[in-house]
């Protein structure tokens, strides 16, 4: 039976299967690990070393599920460069204008959603930035109350992009990535946890 083990907000699934031998080993499969140990351990003794192993199987998952987007994509499709420059001069001025223009639009269109989504926890809309971003999708600064999403999120389907705005919202009631934090995007999203899920999976480049 597939299990989960969540540590630190952040989940693999695992299975046991115990055998004849001395050690315990981790095999990666599918979309879990496969575990391997003794016949004489017990579960919370596999999970004991599962615990102590975690960081390591959670880096190795990331690693191998890492997706890279093309250049010249919008919203989850390839374009062609003519197409996606729509008759601008191919610069990079004008490339990081596109995606940041492409962002700010799609936000606009979120507006009338975002408002009711945003009521059920009496939040407001605050002042949004859109910027290229190196390292994350979004931050939210929670003194100025100002919330930047990286334009990086127009080369990928709008749901991500939805996604990190409740996300950076959520900060501004819980400021760390408590259980709090998690069930008050339990309350905007209920699929929230699938999208974080393959959001990571992409590496940010432009």
């Amino acid at each position: 039976m597939i299990e989960q083990y969540t540590k630190n907000n952040q989940t693999i699934q695992y299975k046991i299967v115990f055998k004849t031998i001395k050690h315990v080993y981790f095999r990666k499969k599918d979309d879990y690990f496969l575990i391997s140990a003794n016949r004489r351990m017990n579960k919370k003794q596999v999970l004991s070393i599962l615990d102590s192993h975690f960081h390591k199987l959670v880096s190795f998952q990331t690693k191998k599920r890492r997706q890279t987007t093309e250049k010249f994509q919008l919203w989850g499709t390839k374009l062609s460069e003519a197409e996606f420059f729509d008759g601008l001069e191919n610069t990079q001025k004008n490339y990081e204008k596109i995606l940041i223009d492409k962002t700010v639009s799609q936000i606009e269109i979120f507006e009338s959603q975002l408002i009711n989504d945003l009521s059920k926890l009496n939040l407001t809309l605050k002042s949004t930035k859109v910027k290229l971003l190196k390292s994350k999708f979004g931050s939210c600064q929670i003194v100025r109350k100002e919330i930047t999403i990286n334009a990086f999120l127009a080369k990928l389907d709008p749901i991500y992009l939805y996604y990190v705005l409740l996300h950076e919202y959520c900060h501004l009631i819980e400021a760390n990535h408590s259980s709090a934090f998690y069930k008050l995007l339990d309350v905007l999203m209920e699929t929230h946890k699938v999208v974080q899920k393959d959001l990571r999976k992409y590496v940010i480049t432009f």
